[in-house]
């Protein structure tokens, strides 16, 4: 099984919910993974990863996304009829991230960058109103994340397998004992 974890906004490939799939999958050669820092542009994100997912002709792949990469999870997810792990996901992005606009500073290498309109629009060309694959979604949610209200994604992922998880907070800071559930979840049968 191949993984392409998508990362949240501020955040890189050295986040620890990152660093503990690749830690997973490089104790099993079964598996691989495809993590990088994702452009802050939207569209620039989705080039560099569908970039990749062209060179993944007959392999078995899924995604995890946590956050803005469980938005991104959503939207690729459904685009290639492919299986989808959420960690605490931005279900509207576009509006959850408006807040935000001008100046912001990532978290793991401290780089500066600009969050403009046009990236909020670019998000909002992504949202899909409606799910025509939810059953390929698997939704983790923990109902003390401070950044976003879970009760938005257990609404928009209600045909969604869902796991959800009596306080936490946005970092999912338990994630390891969810990795399992996370790759079984993945190498299921697709609902194609």
């Amino acid at each position: 099984m191949h993984v392409i974890y998508l990362h949240g906004f501020c955040s890189s490939a050295a986040s620890f919910k990152a660093q503990l799939v690749k830690q997973y999958v490089q104790r099993d050669e079964k598996h691989s993974v495809f993590l990088i820092d994702l452009p802050y542009s939207p569209n620039e994100a989705m080039a560099r990863v569908e970039s990749h997912i062209a060179t993944l002709k007959g392999q078995q792949w899924g995604l995890i996304g946590s956050s803005l990469g469980g938005f991104y999870t959503t939207y690729l997810s459904e685009k290639y009829g492919k299986r989808g792990v959420l960690i605490n996901p931005a279900v509207y992005a576009h509006q959850l991230l408006s807040r935000l606009l001008g100046e912001n500073k990532n978290y793991h290498s401290g780089q500066v960058f600009e969050f403009t309109e046009s990236h909020l629009q670019q998000l909002e060309a992504m949202y899909l109103p409606q799910l025509s694959h939810a059953k390929n979604l698997l939704l983790l949610t923990q109902t003390g994340d401070e950044v976003l209200d879970y009760k938005q994604g257990v609404e928009y992922y209600r045909n969604s397998q869902q796991v959800i998880i009596d306080g936490g907070d946005h970092g999912f800071a338990d994630y390891e004992n969810y990795l399992d559930k996370t790759f079984e979840f993945l190498e299921g049968q697709t609902d194609d």
